[in-house]
């Protein structure tokens, strides 16, 4: 009995967060082709869903690929997805996307942040302390995801964005 409850409270007590799952983590590599640097910013809800940030110091805005998690069908081919982004309960950006698909053929909701949304988005994610809101305009409800690691994700963003 002892033993049945150690594994149960023990299976209980791992959450996502311990698989590293569920905040932002930051990758940067320097880039041969523009002799620049790369920032990837992911949030990983799940093994199958997640959030990935892209910015090229190359470029002057950043780019968002959200990943609900469910397998790309033909009916999204070409779709515009009304995307928003919220931070803390209030909306910083409305635009529309586009879809696609990555890895193992999911579905994705993807934009390019025009220059001043971009500098928009990445100022309220490093002030970020609780939540960040995604509709990616192709699935039934909102990513919810939470503020832990978005102030250091942010400054790594906004580095680039500066560069």
């Amino acid at each position: 009995m002892r033993i049945s409850l150690s594994i149960i409270t023990m299976a209980l007590g791992i959450s996502s967060a311990h698989a590293d799952f569920d905040r932002w983590s930051v990758v940067k590599d320097a880039d041969p082709f523009t002799k620049g640097e790369t920032v990837a910013i992911d949030y990983s809800s799940s093994m199958r869903s997640g959030v990935l940030i892209l910015c090229d110091t190359s470029n002057s805005f950043i780019s968002m690929r959200v990943i609900p998690g469910f397998v790309y069908v033909p009916i999204l081919e070409g779709a515009k997805p009304e995307m928003k982004f919220a931070i803390d309960g209030q909306v910083i950006v409305e635009a529309t996307g586009r879809t696609g698909m990555v890895g193992d053929n999911l579905a994705i909701a993807e934009i390019e942040f025009s220059d001043a949304d971009s500098k928009k988005f990445v100022d309220s994610f490093i002030a970020c302390k609780k939540q960040v809101a995604i509709q990616d305009g192709i699935s039934d409800k909102p990513h919810l995801l939470s503020a832990r690691g978005s102030t250091k994700a942010g400054e790594a963003l906004k580095a680039c964005l500066e560069k």
